[in-house]
C-alpha cells in the first residue's frame, strides 16, 4: 500500500489485496437545483464483506425522490496508463458488464461509462478546480501527505467540477448537469471499522469551489478536518485546523438542524432507518493574515441514498443548496454534492 505523494493521482495505490484491503474511486454529483443526484463507486478489494471482489455500484435520486441503487461485481478490473489518459475497466467474463472511466492525466476532464444489461451511458466531469490532497496542497507537491487520518488514504482528483450525466436505467432516462467530484480513497481496513463520524462536502457558487472533510477517526478517536476553497480554477484557502493558531488559517462547520431534508430511507422501505439527525452545515473560513472570513450555508436537499453501514454508523449520500462567500462582500447561491456517516444512537 503507497502513501507516495507523487504517485499519479489515477494511478493504483494498493499492489497486493488480503482480507481487508480496499481501493475506492468516487464519483459524485448534484442537479444545479439541488433535486437530482448520482454517486458511483469503482472498487477493488473487499467490499461488503466479499474479499478480493471487483465491484461496481451505482446510486440514483430523480427530481420527483425516486430512487435506484445497483451493485456489479465482476471478474476483472484494469488500470491503464497511457501518454494522456488514464483508463479503467470494471468487466465480467460473459461480456455483459462493462463499468469504467476515462480521464486526462492532467485532470482537466473525466468520462465514466456504464453499459449493462440495466444502465447504459456517461457521466461526464470538467475540472473547476486543481487536484489536490489533505490539507489543500496541489497536486504534485512532496510536502505533501495522502492521509486524511489514521489508515484513511485520500486524494481529490476533481474536487469541483461541472457535471452531466446521461443514463438509461431500466429504460427510464436520468439527465443531470450540475456540480460533481470524483476522488479516490484506500485503506488497510474497512471505512467502518476506521471512521466514525464524517461530514464531506463539495460545492460550487458563483466564482467558488469548495472541498471539504470534517472527519472522526474510530482509530484514536479524534477529528481530522481539510477545507481547501477554490476561485476562478485556482486554491485560494486551505487549512486542517478547526482553531485559530496564532496567524495560520483556520476553519470550522457547525451542523445544522433546521433544514428541509433529513437524509432517510427510501419511500416504501419495509423498516425505514432513523432519519439524519441534521440537514446541512454552516462553514466558516478564516484567513486572519489577510482578514479575510468566507461563510457558507449548505442545506441537503435530497437524499441519494441511507443505508446501515455498521450495527453502530448510518452512512448517506447527499444532494444540497449553497450560499455564501466572503462576508461583506458579494453573495451568491449554488449546488453541493456529498456524504456523511453518523453514529446510531
Amino acid at each position: 500500500m503507497s502513501a507516495d505523494p507523487l504517485v499519479h493521482f489515477d494511478s493504483p495505490m494498493v499492489s497486493v489485496f488480503n482480507e481487508t484491503v480496499s481501493e475506492n474511486w468516487s464519483f459524485d454529483a448534484a442537479s444545479h437545483d439541488g433535486k437530482a443526484s448520482i454517486v458511483l463507486y469503482l472498487t477493488r478489494g473487499t467490499v461488503a464483506s466479499n474479499i478480493a471482489a471487483q465491484r461496481g455500484l451505482i446510486s440514483i435520486a430523480w427530481v420527483n425522490g425516486t430512487r435506484y441503487m445497483e451493485n456489479a461485481f465482476v471478474d476483472t478490473s484494469t488500470l491503464t496508463t497511457c501518454l494522456k489518459t488514464t483508463t479503467g475497466t470494471w468487466t465480467d467474463d460473459a461480456g455483459n458488464i462493462n463499468w469504467g472511466f476515462s480521464a486526462s492525466k492532467d485532470f482537466k476532464e473525466s468520462v465514466a461509462t456504464i453499459k449493462s444489461p440495466t444502465i447504459n451511458g456517461t457521466f461526464k466531469l470538467k475540472s473547476r478546480g486543481p487536484p489536490i490532497y489533505p490539507g489543500g496542497l496541489v497536486y504534485p507537491d512532496d510536502r505533501a501527505s495522502v492521509l486524511l487520518g489514521p489508515e484513511m488514504y485520500w486524494q481529490e482528483q476533481f474536487p469541483v467540477a461541472d457535471a452531466e450525466v446521461h443514463l438509461s436505467i431500466r429504460g427510464t432516462p436520468f439527465d443531470l448537469y450540475g456540480v460533481g467530484g470524483r476522488d479516490k480513497n484506500w485503506n488497510s481496513r474497512p471505512w467502518a471499522v476506521i471512521s466514525g463520524n464524517w461530514d464531506m462536502a463539495r460545492a460550487i457558487a458563483g466564482p467558488y469551489g469548495l472541498m471539504l472533510w470534517n472527519y472522526t477517526s474510530a482509530i484514536d478517536g479524534r477529528p481530522y478536518f481539510s477545507a481547501t476553497l477554490m476561485k476562478s480554477d485556482k486554491v485560494i484557502f486551505r487549512t486542517t485546523n478547526q482553531e485559530r493558531v496564532c496567524s495560520e488559517t483556520y476553519g470550522s462547520v457547525t451542523l445544522t438542524k433546521n433544514g428541509p431534508v433529513h437524509l432517510s430511507s427510501a419511500p416504501g422501505t419495509k423498516s425505514p432507518l432513523p432519519k439524519s439527525r441534521h440537514t446541512g452545515y454552516l462553514i466558516d473560513l478564516v484567513s486572519p493574515e489577510t482578514d479575510e472570513h468566507w461563510q457558507f450555508a449548505l442545506d441537503f436537499s435530497q437524499t441519494t441514498f441511507w443505508f446501515p453501514a455498521s450495527e453502530t454508523l448510518n452512512v448517506g449520500q447527499f444532494a444540497g443548496n449553497v450560499s455564501g462567500g466572503l462576508v461583506g462582500g458579494n453573495q451568491y447561491r449554488g449546488a453541493a454534492s456529498g456524504s456523511l456517516q453518523e453514529f446510531v444512537l
